[in-house]
């Protein structure tokens, strides 16, 4: 399946049409939808598609030369060998390019690994040939660590010869029902809380089923394409695994502050950093500070949260009851869920659909359109979500729950509001969960 990605397509079509030659480097998580862009992108296109692997080299570029002679029509070549990446290039050379050929290499990281010195030869064909020909070339890579090395990183060998350079990120809310039609208001916002807005988790989900056999089937069984995931997912990037999986796992409990960290792992903060600025690199975490810092980045009041619900849900329930898991025994598991699952982990997806609602449509919500839009804490009050531009400032209590006492809330909300408000004019929100499942607010 295939949904939104504009801004992306129309990144990749604005490079394709240059007269000039095209690079574009792709890169996000496993599982994001980066295949399935360049799919929809090269559609047709004249191209060749080359899925890297970890087989054996020679036996890839074999493998790939039906597509290039099928491309150049030039049947007589086909008894030659190809043994290297520059023969690639030299037979890509009879194309005519009066049409611009899309050249995809996917999973670019398998190359990489299989032959260090890919990416300086790549550079090599690419500076001496092929940037004057009418090519979009595109590499794609789900290792972020090493797409950085190979290709972004100021020392990379392929730097400054990209084009364009595509993050691709998961998926926004509003995109779930597409994944996942006839799902309620209320299965959705489970659904954002537990599955997350990743294109491959969410087209795992069966909407026959109630979201709790979902869960049970699809993460908690140790057969499932999800049981797994988490590990796998750093397994690719990172070393030391137990103490990034020691880092996560104790943030998924609730502990977001580095200090707060440190202590429930016995280390001092020092140890800490490296560790936490690598996950911030990697997708995995964000850090945020309150939205009225003006230096966010030496800010000391910074919180560590998953980017992804999904690992925030698979390092509370899964990793942490692997024992459980693996002997079968998911009654358990799946009690804990139905416990607390609505307060630990949807009250704060909603929270976060809230501040995505509103950037995409303030008008529900203000009277004016913010120039800024976060959360905002000190030693002693919170407050959900804090929106402002020049003149105005708005405060913002998210409670999914229903029947709850609005007017104690909005109370609370303005004495809390108080040192924030200066010469701005301040108004007062409570969004609660019937308000979202009647959608009039």
């Amino acid at each position: 399946m295939f949904y939104n990605r504009t801004d992306e397509l129309k990144t990749l079509e604005d490079d394709y049409k240059k007269e000039t030659s095209s690079f574009t480097v792709i890169y996000g998580r496993r599982r994001v939808g980066k295949t399935a862009l360049i799919q929809e992108f090269i559609k047709n296109k004249p191209c060749i598609f080359f899925y890297a692997t970890e087989a054996n080299i020679l036996i890839q570029l074999e493998n790939l030369k039906s597509q290039v002679l099928k491309l150049i029509n030039k049947p007589y070549l086909k008894e030659m060998s190809l043994t290297s990446i520059e023969q690639l290039f030299a037979l890509l050379e009879e194309y005519d390019f009066r049409q611009k050929l899309v050249f995809v290499i996917d999973e670019y990281q398998n190359l990489a690994k299989l032959d260090k010195s890919i990416s300086s030869r790549l550079q090599a064909i690419w500076d001496t040939s092929f940037k004057s020909k009418n090519i979009h070339l595109i590499l794609c890579g789900s290792v972020i660590s090493m797409m950085h090395a190979e290709v972004l990183n100021y020392s990379a060998p392929l730097y400054g010869r990209r084009t364009t350079s595509i993050h691709l990120k998961q998926l926004q809310f509003t995109y779930i029902k597409d994944f996942v039609p006839n799902l309620t208001l209320e299965d959705q916002m489970r659904v954002f809380a537990s599955f997350g807005t990743i294109a491959k988790y969410l087209e795992t989900y069966d909407s026959q089923k109630t979201f709790y056999e979902n869960i049970q089937d699809n993460i908690l069984n140790k057969n499932s394409l999800l049981y797994s995931e988490g590990y796998f997912l750093l397994n690719q990037e990172l070393n030391d695994l137990t103490t990034y999986f020691s880092i996560l796992e104790t943030i998924s409990k609730g502990e977001t502050k580095i200090g707060n960290i440190a202590s429930k792992l016995q280390v001092p903060v020092t140890h800490l950093t490296r560790y936490l600025s690598k996950l911030i690199e990697l997708d995995i975490l964000i850090k945020e500070t309150p939205i009225t810092e003006t230096n966010p980045l030496k800010s000391k009041n910074g919180r560590y949260k998953f980017k992804d619900h999904f690992l925030a849900f698979w390092f509370f329930y899964v990793y942490k009851n692997y024992n459980f898991l693996e002997i079968n025994q998911t009654d358990a598991v799946l009690s804990e869920i139905q416990h607390n699952f609505n307060d630990r982990f949807v009250s704060f997806a909603f929270e976060d659909y809230v501040q995505e609602d509103i950037r995409h449509h303030p008008q529900k919500y203000l009277d004016f359109t913010p120039l800024k839009i976060g959360r905002w804490w000190s030693n002693k009050e919170e407050i959900d979500i804090v929106a402002f531009d020049e003149e105005n400032i708005a405060f913002i209590e998210c409670k999914w729950q229903n029947n709850i006492a609005q007017e104690k809330i909005k109370a609370e909300l303005i004495t809390k509001s108080l040192p924030l408000i200066g010469d701005k004019i301040p108004s007062y929100k409570v969004v609660a969960k019937e308000d979202y499942l009647n959608d009039d607010m």
